[in-house]
């Protein structure tokens, strides 16, 4: 049976272990009253950084640069231009955003969170273990307000700079086909900001 490939970033699935599926989320600014915030949108399940101002952003390639990933965007609150107050599962960047007003978003941002995320290509059992990047982790749809992002397949490899750990794959029905796109690997973030490690010791922004 063909997997289901549709792409909605990452999804909250399963704690690290037993533990309960509590997601961590925190609530961010995305903006303040005195700074404005991203003009980029940042779609529900995007990955997103933290600033050195004390906000959030989405990150900014696939790649995911030297910082660190937060965790994963889940929505947001914020005051459209006329002036009414909004919850929204996209962050419609800052354009979109009421001047001087504050905007915050809910991320999932627990480093034992481990995600659903769709892969672009066939993916076979022996990823188990490797780490990967995003397909895309910028891009998104203001529709359903969810990410575009994939699990880049190609990019699997024991580089530990890489952004997801393969923890192993969902098995169902519909996502279960190693032969083609679109089956659901379940990830754990490999450089997380609140995770101390080789590539994340610590350093604030």
């Amino acid at each position: 049976m063909a997997n289901i490939n549709a792409s909605f970033g990452l999804r909250p699935y399963r704690m690290l272990g037993s533990g309960a599926n509590t997601n961590g989320d925190i609530v961010f600014n995305i903006q303040t009253a005195a700074t404005a915030g991203s003009s980029s949108v940042i779609y529900q399940g995007s990955p997103v950084i933290p600033l050195s101002n004390g906000m959030i952003d989405i990150v900014g390639s696939a790649s995911g640069g030297t910082v660190p990933l937060l965790g994963a965007f889940l929505g947001c609150n914020y005051i459209d231009l006329t002036g009414k107050p909004r919850w929204s599962p996209f962050y419609p960047g800052t354009a979109a955003c009421y001047a001087n007003s504050i905007a915050t978003g809910i991320v999932s941002a627990n480093p034992d969170q481990v995600f659903l995320i769709n892969c672009n290509a066939a993916a076979a059992d022996s990823l188990v273990h490797a780490n990967a990047d995003f397909a895309t982790a910028t891009t998104g749809s203001t529709t359903s307000g969810l990410s575009a992002g994939k699990l880049a397949v190609s990019t699997a490899n024991t580089t530990n700079s890489l952004n997801l750990r393969i923890l192993g794959f969902e098995d169902t029905p519909a996502n279960s086909d190693a032969a083609s796109a679109g089956r659901l690997a379940v990830v754990l973030l490999n450089n997380h900001f609140y995770r101390y490690n080789a590539n994340g010791t610590g350093a604030g922004v």
